[in-house]
């Protein structure tokens, strides 16, 4: 057998193993990482509105458009799922393919396989619009701008396209990665990169502004603005910890803002500009420096295999075969740039494994890592051990969703409800149940849609136009000792609910509230 026939063997095979793998994650039960996606699929296919809709806020409205269209004509499949999980398997069969025409040892090219495998696998258990998009841009650059192998040119441009598409500030992010790493490592090759960089240009910006042309044509400009706003106040990191510390009065408007409650709540955008004026201010002090290094592990403590993956793309790329001069440079910038990024936002695990995903483009322009195959081995056994850990911990976490679903279908088929039910501490992304326009979610949610023209037509579809106008709703929550806040919201805005009764399963618990 010929080497080239031995690799095209070998490639086939991991190649095989990850469509399989992720066919199979396909039929499991795999849940959404974040609420943003489930609020997005709930949107685009109708289940949320009543009618699929063509605007979905974070991801571009071209794809939102095609979603609505496509959930109008088959409005059963999970088309958005479908979506992440097609761009998830062709940017890593790109990465293998990146991986097995490389100059990498047999044994390292195996290494490198089962790394894809397991970040591929790990976005498929718990997928994620920002991650598929971060994935899709590092495929794709890697595959666009590789001046040593032809064929799948255009598969790279696809899924380079579709990070734009779902996530652009994901894309923008592996593409700072990108041309740090070029200006560092390959700087002589700037030039060969003209005709693809500037395509690869045009491309992102056709993109950005047909979504801003979009939106200022078709999108409600007041929602957009207090939309903008409001995340200027969720997502700053000053204002992470004041809530976290229980240093905003529960009395206070804030408070309920910070637990994503404040649709008929006097803040305006005005208000909320005003308030990360404020929080911005706060930033310029030593607790501020201590909170962000203290919110980094914090966060990764929570998100463990990301931690793990983040080691990993590390100490691969310090073992890497490149000048260590050129490896300190890099290395150094890009985390000062990472620190102070942290310190002016608040990132999560999905975006700090971003930070560090784009180590791949260094690890495999070296084609070598200086480690002996006996550790190298050892390193292939550890790490199927550990991702055996992971899937365990995920059988358990889908048994613990299937037996919130079952509480939930027998608490809601005792109850003969009419009124509105909103949840308190219950994500989205719990329920394991698919609804459609033909079966709508049965909830009011409070994310970041409140005060939208989409929020509008919910209430619509569900018999009211404003939370104040109700005279009576349910609250599903988890058994806790933690009282909840949602009826103290209601009684602000419009007095004289009272409780009535109170269903208790398992681990949930319906409450009634009427006036």
């Amino acid at each position: 057998m010929s080497l080239s026939q031995a690799v095209d063997k070998s490639f086939l095979f991991w190649a095989l193993g990850l469509f399989l793998g992720l066919g199979i994650i396909w039929f499991l039960p795999w849940r959404f990482q974040t609420n943003d996606d489930v609020m997005m699929m709930w949107l685009v296919s109708g289940a949320y509105t009543g009618e699929p809709e063509p605007y979905a806020v974070f991801i571009h409205p071209w794809l939102s458009w095609s979603f609505s269209k496509i959930y109008g004509l088959i409005p059963e499949t999970n088309w958005y799922g479908l979506t992440w999980f097609s761009v998830n398997f062709l940017s890593a069969f790109l990465l293998l393919k990146k991986v097995w025409i490389s100059a990498f040892p047999k044994i390292q090219k195996n290494f490198w396989s089962l790394v894809i495998w397991l970040i591929s696998f790990h976005f498929a258990f718990f997928p994620q619009f920002t991650l598929i998009a971060g994935l899709a841009a590092l495929a794709g650059l890697l595959k666009v701008f590789d001046t040593k192998s032809k064929g799948f040119n255009t598969l790279g441009y696809v899924v380079l396209f579709m990070s734009f598409s779902i996530r652009f500030e994901a894309a923008v992010l592996v593409g700072l990665g990108w041309t740090w790493f070029i200006l560092v490592f390959q700087r002589q090759k700037v030039l060969s990169l003209f005709k693809p960089l500037i395509f690869t240009f045009s491309v992102a910006a056709f993109l950005f502004v047909g979504k801003w042309g979009y939106e200022k044509l078709w999108v409600d400009q007041e929602y957009l603005d207090f939309n903008k706003a409001r995340s200027g106040v969720h997502d700053h990191p000053v204002f992470f910890h004041e809530m976290q510390d229980d240093l905003i009065p529960q009395d206070s408007d804030w408070f309920y803002f910070g637990r994503w409650i404040y649709e008929e709540l006097p803040i305006s955008t005005g208000d909320l500009i005003e308030k990360e004026r404020q929080l911005n201010q706060k930033l310029y002090s030593g607790k501020a420096i201590i909170d962000g290094f203290r919110r980094i592990f914090q966060i990764q403590s929570m998100e463990l295999f990301k931690s793990l993956l983040i080691v990993l793309l590390l100490t691969s790329f310090l073992i890497s075969k490149l000048t260590l001069q050129r490896k300190v440079i890099f290395i150094a910038v890009w985390i000062s740039f990472f620190l102070v990024f942290n310190h002016f936002n608040m990132l999560y695990g999905r975006v700090n494994i971003l930070f560090f995903l784009i180590l791949i483009f260094p690890c495999f322009d070296a084609e070598r890592l200086n480690i002996s195959n006996l550790l190298l081995k050892i390193s292939l056994a550890a790490l199927v051990g550990l991702f055996s850990l992971h899937i365990l911990n995920f059988h358990n976490e889908m048994k613990r969703r299937e037996k919130i679903n079952e509480n939930l279908t027998k608490i809601l088929k005792e109850q003969q409800i009419t009124s509105p039910i909103y949840f308190e501490d219950i994500m989205e992304y719990h329920f394991t149940d698919h609804y459609s326009q033909n079966r709508p979610v049965p909830f009011i949610s409070s994310v970041w849609i409140s005060r939208s023209s989409m929020q509008e037509k919910a209430y619509e579809l569900r018999g009211f136009a404003r939370q104040s106008e109700l005279k009576e709703f349910y609250i599903l929550s988890f058994q806790s000792p933690e009282p909840l806040i949602f009826p103290d919201y209601m009684n602000r805005i419009s007095p004289g609910f009272q409780i009535q009764s109170k269903q208790v399963s398992a681990n949930l618990i319906l409450l009634h509230y009427k006036k």
